[in-house]
């Protein structure tokens, strides 16, 4: 098995749609698998990062994320309900410094997500192709009309659509799996230009319109607080 830094196509097996459902998402455009578009996005997002979308985001927001301490080996769930607030120092001026220093102390911790199989960079490049993506999904988020009440109701039932297993998914390569892929193939190790080359090339290609579609569509849902 093998770890993923971004979303694949992921062969999870999903519970069965309801008729309902299925029929809502093919009318206003999800795709076909949506489930996994959107686990990728949501996998690990914070609370943090839901309120540069809605200030008003929740504690118990229904956004199932990777549990940020996977591997400490009191952890029993592998994903969690709720995208957790993530404590942030302001030892440094910007919010990147800021961002890799929280990145860098949490390495060789106790409940480190992450484990021993990511080298440093890997994670930096994640964290940062994360908050990439973010941004681009708000600039939809921004313009996209509040989806109706209907497909909102099947959106937020991840156990039933799919994506809280196709996080799942995610939150077991991490743990278990030695190498990084990246749309299911191997990444170089990231040390110089010409191996940024490959990793650049896949990472851009999570930026597909249809994705990011699909991730403001359950965004919106989810911080709709009036249903």
């Amino acid at each position: 098995m093998k770890a993923v830094i971004g979303v694949v196509l992921l062969g999870v097996v999903l519970p069965a749609l309801s008729k309902e459902c299925a029929q809502l998402y093919e009318e206003n455009g999800l795709s076909p698998n949506f489930n996994e578009t959107i686990a990728h996005a949501i996998h690990s997002l914070t609370l943090n990062e839901l309120r540069k979308f809605n200030p008003l985001a929740e504690e118990l927001n229904g956004v199932p994320v990777v549990n940020p301490r996977l591997n400490d080996p009191t952890e029993t769930e592998r994903v969690i309900p709720h995208a957790p607030e993530e404590e942030i120092n302001k030892n440094f001026m910007s919010e990147a410094m800021n961002t890799i220093d929280l990145v860098m102390s949490q390495v060789g911790q106790s409940g480190d997500q992450f484990g021993t199989n990511w080298p440093i960079v890997a994670r930096i490049v994640h964290k940062f192709h994360m908050k990439d993506t973010w941004a681009k999904i708000k600039e939809e988020f921004d313009l996209m009309k509040q989806p109706a009440k209907d497909l909102c109701v099947c959106l937020k039932d991840t156990k039933e659509n799919g994506i809280f297993q196709a996080v799942d998914w995610v939150a077991r390569q991490y743990r278990t799996a030695p190498l990084l892929t990246l749309l299911n193939k191997p990444l170089p190790k990231l040390k110089d230009a010409k191996s940024w080359e490959v990793w650049r090339a896949r990472l851009v290609q999570y930026y597909d319109s249809q994705a990011i579609t699909d991730a403001a569509t359950y965004l919106s849902c989810v911080l709709n607080h009036t249903y």
